[in-house]
């Protein structure tokens, strides 16, 4: 079993927080999502 997101991006007041990005998470696996703040790591979640 996975959580597929493809080609996953957001805008907010035409900035862009998230650019386009796909990622697979496996269960069973622990993933890690890093990144400065204000990059969108809540978001995208």
């Amino acid at each position: 079993m996975a959580l597929d997101l493809q080609n996953v991006s957001r805008s907010v007041e035409g900035r862009m927080h998230i650019h386009p990005t796909s990622l697979t998470l496996r269960k069973g696996t622990m993933n890690v999502l890093l990144g400065p703040t204000l990059s969108g790591k809540t978001s995208l979640m």
